[in-house]
């Protein structure tokens, strides 16, 4: 027994050669079934495109339009001087609250009295001419056409009878041909002033009722210019109309200003508006009442609200200074709570055009046909083009309103060599 174990002890290597064997065979064996696998892979894969996909999901997707403007203020009120003269003293100070008749401006008004004098006597010239328009009185053009219209009678009746008389001599032969032809000249000569005449009279007659009102109109502005001389002599400078803030003011002590200079502008800060414009692209989307996101530089931090308030009619466009630039649509935006805001500061606008409940996908996945849109359709491992129906977009996702459902998988930038039925797998 000993001398068994001594023998199997002396030769190891007998006893490690059925491993050696079942290692290679076993090894062999998997290599095959590698390269097999490997194999089946390379066919059944050689025809798969890798491709970006998304899934169609459900959002409530809003449309924005972007827009520029700048702040004015809604009631701005320039005022002016009503006379000539110099600035004794400015008596307010910008961003001023003012009150409905402060005086804003003093001014030294030379020959103020006479001016007063001259503002009376013209009211009561233009009361006079209204008084007599509706007393009956005829107005001076109408007169002067009645009297034209007399004048031309009398000279037509002459001549014709002078003519009348010519030609009766003319065919007895006791007239020259020279004499019979002026006379004939001038009967139709009388004949178009009397034609002219009644025409002017008409004319004059028509325009009586718009005579009559101007002078209203002209006993109004008397009036009014009085009152202003008046208030000049008394306070002796610009009076503030109405309560508000100062906006502007355009001149200074020691100052000459003429009649109707601009002095001071005010305005009742409460009312702001953005007076803007959207690119022509967009402008059918534009109705008053939309909402609208006001931003600016000049107030980063905070995010102000507005709506549309009107939309132009008109496409305006663009200045030569800014050839480069495209066509616009005016716009004005009522800010809903004007804050810190300041006339005149230059605002970015997002104008909300549509807000809906929708199906979407990435832009990317669209496709444009001659036919239409389309996009690529994941169906069962193959892609299939789907003609869609889209609506809004918010610049990344867009509207689908018919031909996909929830959940579908589509492409993203598909490559312009897939086909209908082509194997695709997600990257």
């Amino acid at each position: 027994m000993k001398g068994l174990e001594s023998e199997i002890q002396a030769n190891p290597e007998e006893k490690r050669r059925p491993v050696k064997k079942i290692l290679i065979i076993g090894g062999a064996v998997l290599l095959v079934l590698i390269l097999i696998i490997v194999n089946i892979y390379r066919v059944t894969q050689k025809d798969v495109v890798r491709v970006d996909m998304a899934k169609v999901t459900q959002t409530q997707l809003v449309e924005k339009v972007p827009a520029s403007g700048k702040i004015v203020a809604a009631d701005k009120e320039v005022l002016f001087s009503e006379t000539s003269g110099m600035v004794k003293a400015v008596h307010v100070r910008l961003g001023e609250a003012v009150k409905a008749g402060q005086v804003l401006i003093e001014l030294s008004v030379p020959n103020a009295q006479e001016k007063l004098a001259q503002a009376r006597a013209d009211l009561a010239r233009a009361e006079a001419d209204l008084a007599g328009a509706r007393s009956g009185g005829k107005s001076s053009e109408v007169a002067a056409a009645e009297a034209a219209l007399v004048q031309a009678r009398s000279d037509y009746r002459s001549d014709e009878d002078a003519f009348k008389r010519a030609a009766v001599l003319y065919e007895q032969g006791a007239m020259s041909r020279v004499d019979y032809d002026k006379a004939q000249s001038d009967f139709e000569n009388s004949q178009a002033n009397l034609e002219k005449a009644e025409s002017d009279l008409r004319r004059a007659q028509d325009e009586a009722p718009a005579k009559f009102r101007s002078y209203e109109a002209a006993v109004e502005s008397a009036r009014l210019h009085l009152e202003s001389m008046e208030r000049l002599i008394e306070g002796q400078g610009l009076i503030c109309p109405r309560d508000g803030q100062v906006l502007s003011i355009s001149v200074s002590p020691g100052d000459m200003v003429n009649e109707l200079s601009p002095i001071v502008s005010i305005s009742n800060m409460d009312k702001l508006l953005i007076e803007g414009s959207v690119p022509e692209a967009e402008a059918s989307k534009i109705k008053p009442g939309q909402k609208v996101q006001i931003s600016g530089n000049a107030f980063s931090d905070v995010k102000y609200q507005g709506r549309v308030k009107e939309v132009g009619l008109e496409v305006l466009e663009p200045e030569k200074a800014q050839a480069d630039s495209s066509n616009s649509l005016p716009i004005k935006v009522e800010i809903e709570n004007s804050g810190s805001l300041l006339p005149g500061y230059t605002v970015d606008m997002d104008i909300t055009t549509a807000e809906e409940n929708t199906l979407i996908v990435p832009v990317e996945a669209l496709v444009e046909k001659d036919e239409g849109r389309s996009v690529w359709l994941v169906k069962d491992g193959t892609a299939q083009l789907v003609p869609v129906s889209t609506g809004i977009s918010d610049g990344l996702t867009i509207q689908i309103k018919s031909g996909l459902e929830l959940d579908n998988q589509v492409v993203l930038n598909p490559p312009a060599d897939l086909s209908d039925g082509k194997k695709v797998r997600k990257k």
